[in-house]
């Protein structure tokens, strides 16, 4: 080997592979573009056998979904063939027409498994337009008089905005009282989820997560597949107007947090990063990021269900867009739930410093899409707890203790963007 010095154009290109193996390897790490999903068989064969889909005729293609009380709210496509014809492509400037998929809102009451579709009153247009239904990521707050209030992000013709809706679940219709738009600067220029503060319910207060920058062209290429940190989360309220709350995100997307105020947390899905971000509300527009936690997927959407966060997103990245276009596209890009516990963050040394991120659980592992394809959301209804007992011998005295557990099983609700139905597997712990 000569003893010369590289030279440095050497020196440029050995940087380069320095860089690029190991981001290439976490990249395949995250989208899953070369995955032997075979151990996961016998995995997706006993799920096949408590999993089913409901309510496929009204429940078609849900993006989001939320459960209050013992109702369910989400919000669905009309017709897959809409789906298909319009993926959002945020673009404010754009004024040629586009296909929408004229989304509509249903409640869906647990206690007598029936669908309701809600009727949208006093819309700004009339609502049978599909242009202006194309809804994306929602947050739902239960106000002090039993009515709830829904906060939905709305990609109406030339854009995108928040609308609010009050609804009382004693009738079939949510009545809008308010429309955000989403031009200023510090606003969610391409919003994607929202978590909604309640007791600043009156003051339309919520964070909601911006996920891109680029809406299309080989930029949008670059800020995905190279993974910048250039989206943000914005937060909004009527008094304060748009600010930005975080920035320098990979992908801000899904966000979910404590309804309770005291010591609450809030979750940011970093979807291009394969991690979820976790911040400590401090009050009104400031969160101070506690933990990062490693789930090593294209987290989509992330709900908190008890003390678990619940993670969602398809198994594999590259087949996304052509799937959404036509899901007849060769195979589907699969499904994936993955759940943490929140008691686990933020757990710190003696002294100071975190200890490591929460163990990340897999519920779901479906890289072939058996179960379905582009999963969005999850969400756990427990049945009545089951109380194990657990003894602990005392050392000291040689007595023994019981101490009593509870650890519930119930059923678990998954949403996707070509599901027909809500995924429902019961008996799941």
């Amino acid at each position: 080997m000569s003893s010369k010095l590289l030279l440095p154009g050497g020196v440029a290109l050995v940087a380069f592979l320095a860089w690029f193996i190991p981001f290439a390897i976490e990249t395949n790490s995250i989208f899953n573009i070369r995955s032997d999903w075979s151990p996961y068989t016998a995995h997706v064969t006993n799920l096949q056998s408590k999993c089913h889909n409901v309510h496929p005729e009204q429940l078609k293609g849900c993006e989001d979904i939320h459960l209050v009380g013992s109702s369910i709210y989400t919000a669905c496509v009309t017709d897959f063939t809409n789906r298909q014809k319009y993926w959002p492509r945020y673009n404010q400037l754009s004024t040629s027409p586009r296909s929408f998929s004229g989304d509509k809102l249903f409640r869906w009451d647990l206690a007598t498994d029936s669908v309701i579709e809600l009727e949208l009153r006093n819309f700004p247009t009339e609502s049978t337009l599909a242009s202006e239904r194309s809804f994306h990521g929602f947050d739902v707050n239960e106000r002090a008089d039993g009515t709830v209030s829904i906060i939905i992000i709305n990609h109406i013709q030339n854009g995108s905005v928040i609308e609010k809706f009050h609804h009382d679940p004693t009738t079939n219709y949510a009545t809008h009282v308010l429309r955000i738009p989403t031009t200023d600067p510090n606003a969610a220029m391409h919003p994607n989820d929202i978590f909604a503060l309640p007791e600043l319910d009156d003051d339309s207060a919520f964070f909601v997560t911006n996920d891109h920058v680029y809406a299309d062209g080989y930029m949008k290429m670059v800020e995905m597949l190279g993974r910048r940190p250039w989206t943000w989360v914005s937060y909004y309220s009527a008094s304060t107007g748009w600010k930005r709350a975080v920035e320098g995100m990979i992908g801000a997307n899904g966000i979910a947090g404590d309804k309770n105020p005291v010591d609450r947390k809030i979750y940011v899905s970093e979807i291009f990063n394969g991690a979820v971000r976790a911040f400590s509300h401090k009050g009104a527009d400031v969160l101070e990021e506690i933990q990062k936690v490693p789930v090593k997927m294209l987290g989509d959407n992330v709900a908190r269900s008890g003390d678990d966060l619940y993670v969602v997103g398809p198994a594999r990245g590259l087949p996304v867009g052509p799937y959404i276009h036509d899901m007849n596209f060769l195979e589907g890009p699969g499904m994936m739930v993955k759940r943490f516990s929140t008691k686990q963050i933020g757990s710190s040394f003696y002294g100071g410093g975190y200890t490591a991120p929460p163990a990340v659980e897999e519920i779901i592992m479906d890289g072939h899409g058996v179960l379905g394809n582009m999963s969005t959301t999850a969400i756990f209804v427990p049945y009545e707890a089951e109380k194990k007992e657990r003894v602990i011998r005392d050392d000291d005295d040689d007595e023994e203790e019981i101490e009593y557990a509870e650890k519930p099983k119930g059923d678990l609700l998954v949403t996707g963007l070509t599901f027909k139905g809500i995924l429902k597997c019961t008996n799941m712990e």
